[in-house]
C-alpha cells in the first residue's frame, strides 16, 4: 500500500470517526470540499502543515495519519464493538421476554389446575399476582446488566408486589394492613443502599449542578 493511499485511508477514517462531512471539514481547514475529496481518494496529498492542522483537529499526532491501519482499524474495531453491544442487548431483551412468557404460562397452568380442582375460599387469579414479583426480579437482573442506575425502581416494585400479594391473600387477618409499615421500612432501606452505592455519582452530579448554577449566575451578573 502506497504512502498516499495510507494517508487517504486515515484521513477518511478519522473524519468519519469525528462525525464530520467532507464539507464540514473543508470549512474548518479553509479548503474546498473538492480538496478533501481528492485527499481521501488518494489523488493528491495535503502538505505537512495541513496534516499538522488536521492532526490537531482530531487530537492525534501526524504519525497516526501516516501509519497504516490506524484510523480504519480503529473505526472497524469501534464499529464491531458497537454491533456486539447491540446484539448483546437484543439477546438479553429476548431472554427477558422469554423468561416472563414462561412464568406467565406456568401461572396460567396453575390457575387452570386450580379451576379443575375447585379449591374453596381461594381466589385463583391471585396466582398472577404471586408471579409478578418473579417477573419483576427478572427485570431487575436485566436492568442491573444494562442500565445500572435504573434498578432502584424495579427493586422497589419487587418488594411492594410481595407485600401486596401477602396483603390480598390475608385480608381476613386482623390488622393485616400493618404489613405496609414493613413496606415503608423496606423502601427506606432500598433508598439508603442506593445512596450509599451511588454516593460518588451523586456527589459528582451535585458538583456539576453547582458549577452550572454559578456559571449561569455569573452570566446574568455580566449582562447586568
Amino acid at each position: 500500500m502506497e504512502q498516499k493511499d495510507i494517508i487517504a485511508a486515515n484521513l477518511t477514517g478519522y473524519r468519519k470517526k469525528a462525525g464530520l462531512s467532507q464539507l464540514e471539514l473543508a470549512k474548518k481547514l479553509n479548503y474546498s470540499n473538492k480538496n478533501i475529496s481528492k485527499w481521501e481518494n488518494g489523488e493528491t496529498t495535503p502538505n505537512i502543515f495541513t496534516l499538522k492542522q488536521i492532526a490537531d483537529l482530531y487530537g492525534i499526532t501526524i504519525d497516526a495519519l501516516l501509519c497504516e491501519d490506524t484510523a480504519e482499524g480503529n473505526l472497524i474495531v469501534e464499529t464491531k464493538a458497537k454491533l456486539d453491544k447491540r446484539h448483546k442487548t437484543i439477546f438479553n431483551l429476548f431472554m427477558l421476554i422469554l423468561a416472563n412468557a414462561i412464568m406467565f404460562a406456568v401461572a396460567s397452568l396453575i390457575i387452570y389446575i386450580l379451576g379443575t380442582v375447585n379449591v374453596v375460599g381461594f381466589n385463583k387469579w391471585l396466582i398472577y399476582l404471586y408471579f409478578s414479583p418473579l417477573c419483576c426480579l427478572s427485570v431487575i437482573i436485566y436492568i442491573r446488566v444494562i442500565y445500572k442506575f435504573a434498578e432502584i425502581i424495579s427493586i422497589s416494585l419487587f418488594g411492594w408486589l410481595i407485600f401486596l400479594s401477602v396483603y390480598l391473600s390475608l385480608l381476613n387477618v386482623p390488622n393485616i394492613e400493618l404489613i405496609f409499615i414493613l413496606g415503608a421500612a423496606y423502601q427506606f432501606v432500598v433508598l439508603c443502599i442506593a445512596i450509599l452505592v451511588n454516593i460518588k455519582s451523586i456527589t459528582r452530579a451535585a458538583i456539576r449542578l453547582k458549577k452550572l448554577v454559578t456559571k449561569n449566575k455569573n452570566k446574568i451578573e455580566n449582562k447586568e
